[in-house]
């Protein structure tokens, strides 16, 4: 039977026991339900084209999108939330079926993590990171800059071009190929050269100097020191000049401020007096 008329109902509305429920002193419509707690209390399913709330929105048993929370699931056991999943790991689990070099996750504005991130791969095109720690292969392709210290604990294999500033090595340093130095070394311990070494400019040398070998030079230039002795007495050390004078009342020497005088007595070879030595 069709009825093409508006009914208007003042006193509430029942259909059946438990089917439709109009209260009219609570304005609460229930669907069924026979004591409706909201302005619309449905206890089963919903099957709708389009809900829009303007309101919060508050889902007490979890929260799935897509067959069976396949697209968007929430679990309010575990607080856990899956995209992409159904069955989330993590508190935060996002999944995605796109292959290997498509994006699944982005973020366009900043990102602020406080803990660990554990990555496969990652690619940066801006990074500013205060402690970074790689416990495996970092491979950068591309200038990098560091404009703070820089700590290796273990190798660094560089295979190309590497230029420097300042090196301050406080081990052992090896080079077993060819090893140009445009400027000047500082060398504050103890090296070893084992094979041709060439200096094509000046080598100053503030403490000793060990050669087994041979030393070939056109020149020396410097204040190298010597010690003095006389007929085997030991007179002094760190001598940089010899001075022979002539006298008459016999034969010295004297050693003072790095200068070693010899004094001849007159009328014998000073070359006689070298070779005995007094």
């Amino acid at each position: 039977m069709a009825v093409n008329k508006n009914f208007v109902v003042k006193n509430g509305l029942e259909v059946a026991t438990d089917v439709i429920l109009a209260n009219a002193s609570t304005k609460n419509v229930g669907i069924a339900s026979t004591q409706p707690a909201f302005t619309l209390d449905v206890r089963g399913g919903i099957g709708a084209t389009d809900i829009k709330a303007s309101g919060f929105t508050t889902a007490t048993q979890g929260f799935q999108v897509g067959t069976s929370g396949s697209i968007f699931y929430v679990n309010d056991t575990t607080n856990m939330v899956g995209v992409g999943t159904s069955v989330p790991a993590y508190l935060l689990d996002v999944r995605s079926s796109v292959s290997t070099g498509q994006t699944a996750l982005y973020v366009q504005g900043d990102m602020r993590v406080t803990g660990d991130i554990n990555l496969d791969d990652i690619t940066l095109d801006d990074a500013s990171i205060q402690n970074l720690t790689v416990t495996d292969t970092l491979s950068v392709v591309g200038l990098s800059t560091f404009t703070s210290a820089v700590d290796f604990n273990n190798d660094v294999d560089i295979d190309g071009h590497t230029e420097l500033d300042d090196v301050n090595v406080s081990g052992a340093s090896t080079f077993t190929g060819a090893a140009t130095f445009s400027n000047d070394i500082n060398v504050s311990g103890f090296s070893t050269f084992v094979g041709f070494s060439t200096f094509n400019d000046y080598v100053f040398i503030q403490d000793g100097l060990n050669v087994a070998g041979v030393i070939t030079a056109t020149s020396f230039t410097g204040l190298g020191q010597i010690g003095v002795g006389s007929e085997g007495t030991f007179i002094g050390t760190g001598v940089t000049m010899v001075d022979f004078k002539s006298s008459n009342a016999g034969n010295t020497v004297d050693v003072t401020t790095g200068i070693a005088t010899v004094t001849v007595q007159t009328g014998a070879s000073i070359g006689l007096v070298i070779a005995l030595g007094g």
